[in-house]
């Protein structure tokens, strides 16, 4: 990460900004989306949903339709300059298709880390990592090396 240089403020604004981006998932909140996301925000990888908030959006409209009582954990905040790394522990019940796995009504969880940019009060790019083999083994989905 980049050397140091938010004050004490920007730290706790930026560390803010992240935390409501998390927030958004268990609320459903689409005015808070607006707020937290630059209009010309970059998820890397690409979101399949769009880019952008709408992108963004659509994401959190299918996890909680998959997982309606999905909570969200953030486990560790970061803040070095303009960047905020977040560790992240979501959980819920898989209550929808998720990649192919039917609804199982389990309980699953699933680890995430994400390094956001921030500028003007907004996240304006998005590094995103997550668990997803770890989620779908939860789910009972088998995997093969020609898969």
């Amino acid at each position: 990460m980049s050397t140091n240089t938010a004050s004490t403020n920007d730290r706790s604004e930026i560390e803010a900004v992240a935390r409501r981006f998390y927030q958004v998932i268990e609320t459903g909140d689409e005015a808070v989306v607006d707020q937290t996301l630059a209009a010309d925000w970059e998820c890397v990888p690409p979101l399949r949903h769009g880019t952008g908030p709408e992108g963004y959006k659509q994401l959190i409209d299918g996890l909680r339709k998959t997982f309606p009582d999905m909570t969200v954990t953030v486990q560790d905040v970061l803040v070095d300059g303009d960047k905020v790394a977040v560790r992240t522990l979501a959980r819920g019940t898989h209550s929808a298709e998720l990649m192919g796995v039917p609804a199982t009504g389990r309980p699953a969880e699933y680890r995430a880390c994400d390094i956001h940019r921030v500028a003007d009060g907004r996240i304006v790019q998005s590094w995103h990592l997550e668990d997803f083999f770890g989620l779908l083994g939860q789910l009972g989905a088998t995997f093969s090396a020609n898969s």
